[in-house]
């Protein structure tokens, strides 16, 4: 079955190609993620068994997802709808609402830096990750409400800044990008989570790749810039968080990460489908709205988001791709219409953003954050896992690119947008 997947994906990949000749699209970007994955599965033929029939699954979601994007993209790609060319603008914040904007996250990061460096140096443990992550499980270091939350804000006007930075790179629109970025930074770091860490690199490099819609061979290049970085980041925070395993050997170390966190999520959602049907009958789809009513007063019980660890070939894991998420709730059949609907979710903001020939703010901020949860889909599920965060994202991002926060010199900002 590993065989067959392998050659599905590098079909599906190819078809993808022809179609848009776009190395950022959707779908050409998971359709190679899941032929890596397959790959890496092929690899360790020798110590896992990969003869169940359930290795094809991944390759079913995919097809899935690739029927849901283009029932929504259609015929179209760039050249056709005349989207070859650089998105550029006239746009700028309005002085009024950036200012005010400015001194609140300024304020916000400036109190946020003060509480948690302090914590830190009265604290220190290892390392300033493993000391956060100490405190936060003692209970001696918290975060406000109002802090927890302004950083998805905070990541959602950074992202907002850099698509119109680069859609019209005047210095004080460059000014704004580089101040919302080191905030920014600074908050994803310290937030306890490589996710959103991810999540912020992804945005800021796919943005720029839709708004200066370079040719392929430099979008290849700056894919591999973007990898490393990942890569780096992975390596890096790895050391720091997981202190008390034996670090002596730097290379067997990172190997032994490396084979857990790029091979274990495919085989753990195998074992899970061979062994297990209790299912959730839709309490991790709607998840959001169950622990709504939860904190309303109702007593329902909401699944956690974290799943429970498990042993696979001798490493202890507790991702199962983004199968495993939605098969939990009514079956792997489920979990495949799931993916039609991604996929189209996918190809409505590629449509508008990337296949459109103008400036759209807010559908280029979103698919540039959707990167995120379609490269993750190997790993777990962040989409309707994280529901409440998107809802915040969209509504930050919508809010940071409408009229009244965008002004044009001449007056023609897209109306649709």
């Amino acid at each position: 079955m590993v065989f067959v997947g392998i050659l599905g994906c590098f079909m599906i990949m190819f078809f993808s190609w022809l179609k848009l000749k776009d190395l950022v699209a959707p779908s050409f970007i998971l359709s190679a993620i899941w032929l890596l994955m397959y790959i890496i599965m092929l690899l360790r033929r020798n110590t896992v068994d990969l003869s169940s029939v359930y290795y094809i699954s991944f390759f079913v979601g995919l097809c899935f997802f690739i029927a849901g994007f283009f029932l929504i993209v259609g015929n179209k790609n760039k050249r056709k709808c005349n989207a070859i060319e650089e998105k550029k603008s006239n746009l700028t914040f309005n002085p009024f609402f950036i200012k005010i904007l400015l001194l609140a996250i300024i304020g916000l990061f400036l109190i946020y830096a003060w509480q948690t460096v302090n914590f830190i140096l009265e604290n220190y443990s290892f390392n300033f990750w493993q000391t956060l992550s100490i405190g936060r499980r003692a209970g001696t270091y918290k975060e406000s409400f109002i802090i927890s939350y302004s950083r998805i804000m905070i990541l959602a006007f950074t992202l907002v800044s850099s698509i119109i930075f680069y859609s019209n790179p005047i210095r004080k629109n460059k000014r704004f990008f580089l101040i919302s970025l080191i905030i920014a930074s600074f908050f994803t770091v310290t937030g306890g989570n490589r996710g959103i860490m991810f999540m912020l690199v992804l945005a800021i490099f796919f943005s720029y790749i839709i708004v200066k819609n370079p040719k392929n061979i430099k979008v290849f290049f700056i894919l591999q810039m973007v990898t490393l970085i990942i890569l780096t980041i992975f390596i890096v925070f790895s050391f720091m968080k997981f202190v008390y395993q034996d670090q002596s050997n730097t290379f067997e170390f990172i190997m032994n990460h490396m084979r857990v966190y790029f091979s274990t999520s495919t085989l753990a959602f195998v074992q899970w489908a061979e062994s297990s049907r209790d299912y959730l009958y839709g309490a991790n789809t709607f998840r959001f709205f169950l622990a709504i009513l939860n904190t309303i007063g109702y007593n329902i019980e909401v699944p956690r988001t974290v799943q429970e660890f498990v042993w696979v070939y001798g490493d202890l894991t507790n991702v199962y791709t983004v199968l495993y998420y939605y098969a939990k709730d009514f079956g792997l059949f489920y979990a495949f219409i799931i993916q039609l609907v991604l996929g189209m979710i996918h190809g409505f903001f590629y449509k508008r953003s990337v296949l459109f020939k103008g400036i759209r703010p807010f559908f280029i901020g979103v698919q540039s954050l959707l990167y995120f949860p379609l490269i993750d889909q190997f790993f777990d599920d962040k989409y309707f896992s994280i529901f409440s965060t998107w809802v915040q994202l969209v509504f930050w991002t919508w809010l940071f690119t409408r009229k009244g926060f965008l002004i044009s010199t001449n007056k023609t900002i897209d109306e649709k947008r």
